[in-house]
């Protein structure tokens, strides 16, 4: 990260050395997708003085001043670090720290006032004061000071020794070394290398119509996928990391997965199937008990590959004896930007007195696409026990009008 984001002074941005990450200092192999590292950083301050260190470059700043037997940091020295934007709302007049990526922080959530000894939280534009209370705020030469103690809070370590502070904190950064793969398989596996600090990283599917959910244990258990730690740790001067290994099923066409960590951000990745035969792929069932719930006539296949305006038949029979409506319901995702997104709106399709459906889907625009199967109202549990769920879904390419299939 190069970060121009300095407090406002007039101060010409400094291109630091930190910014780039030696990645080829990492022991990265052909397998890894992802690798997940910290870099240190330190902000060093004397009481009085206006001008900091920050890795070692010497940058004007704010002072560190000292009131009330309390030291206080200009809240601008954010910025100045490349910690976070700070943030200022004339309508509540409180400021607060809005972190980069790769520092998330809660403190994101607070707001501070001028000569005030509470924590604000803002909720519609109103800001209620939180339990407890800080040593009291204050504003000198347009820049308001907070008192150092708030540091922990946005995930920087601090110390105090012979008259000098001493800022540590890391920058938490995911870099996707193989966002994209093709393959003709129908798994893949690959890796990534996190480092010790960052704890368990896991593998994300796409549930195919809007979010994530785990890979193992969770999302449609017809994909399946594990999850293995290789070898054991790998040190590299004085960093720790290990290796996971995912092994994961493949829907036909694109596959968006994250490698994800819950506090720290995630890598990207897409893999794309290709399928010389589109007759060989059957239906992909949300759970394999959804193939006694539900049988199809029309397709009779799991992916398509047809021109855009062709219409998509999709007929059976529901055979789920616990269901509280008799209607099912189709709806289209379109892969883009990396995600599969729902767009227009779901085609109902009624039962028959024998619980069989029968309707059509048209999708206008080349691309690739899931055509999602929800099921009538079940037993979900709740407050509101009965809802629809994915059942099943159908991947579909669809071409330009007039191209050969």
């Amino acid at each position: 990260m190069i970060c121009a984001c300095l407090f406002a002074s007039g101060i010409l941005p400094v291109q630091l050395s930190y910014a780039k990450s030696a990645i080829s200092d990492f022991p990265i192999v052909a397998e890894d997708a992802a690798v997940f590292y910290l870099v240190p950083h330190q902000l060093t301050a004397s009481l009085n003085k206006s001008s900091v260190s920050l890795d070692s470059v010497t940058l004007k700043a704010a002072p560190l001043l000292k009131k009330n037997g309390q030291l206080y940091f200009p809240f601008k020295w954010l910025e100045t670090a490349h910690l976070a934007k700070v943030k200022w709302d004339a309508k509540t007049g409180s400021s607060w720290a809005e972190f980069n990526s790769e520092n998330r922080a809660n403190f994101s959530f607070f707001r501070l006032m001028p000569n005030r000894s509470k924590i604000y939280l803002e909720t519609n534009g109103s800001l209620e004061a939180l339990d407890g209370t800080i040593p009291t705020t204050f504003t000198k030469k347009g820049q308001l000071y907070v008192p150092v103690s708030l540091l922990p809070r946005m995930g920087v370590n601090y110390s105090w020794s012979k008259g000098v502070l001493h800022l540590k904190w890391s920058d938490k950064v995911v870099k996707a070394i193989h966002p994209t793969y093709t393959t003709e398989d129908n798994t893949i596996t690959f890796s990534a290398l996190a480092q010790k600090e960052f704890g368990h990283v896991y593998l994300l599917q796409n549930m195919g119509d809007g979010g994530f959910t785990s890979m193992i244990g969770g999302g449609i258990s017809s994909i399946t996928g594990t999850e293995k730690t290789i070898g054991g740790p790998i040190i590299v001067g004085d960093r720790e990391f290990r290796r996971i290994e995912y092994t994961v099923d493949l829907r036909p066409g694109e596959n968006p997965f994250k490698i994800y960590h819950n506090y720290m951000g995630s890598a990207d990745i897409v893999v794309h199937r290709e399928v010389s035969d589109p007759s060989s792929i059957p239906i992909l069932y949300n759970h394999p008990s959804n193939e006694q719930d539900i049988s199809f006539t029309k397709p009779t296949q799991g992916y398509l590959r047809i021109q855009a305006g062709e219409s998509i038949a999709i007929a059976g029979t529901v055979t789920d004896k616990q269901i509280q409506s008799n209607i099912v319901s189709f709806q289209v995702s379109m892969f883009q930007n990396g995600d599969y997104h729902l767009i227009g709106k779901k085609i109902a399709a009624p039962l028959d007195k024998n619980k069989e459906f029968s309707s059509s889907v048209v999708i206008q625009n080349p691309g690739t696409y899931l055509v999602n199967i929800y099921s009538p109202d079940v037993f979900i549990g709740g407050s509101s026990p009965y809802g629809s769920l994915k059942w099943a879904e159908i991947a579909v390419e669809v071409l330009p009008m007039g191209k050969k299939k």
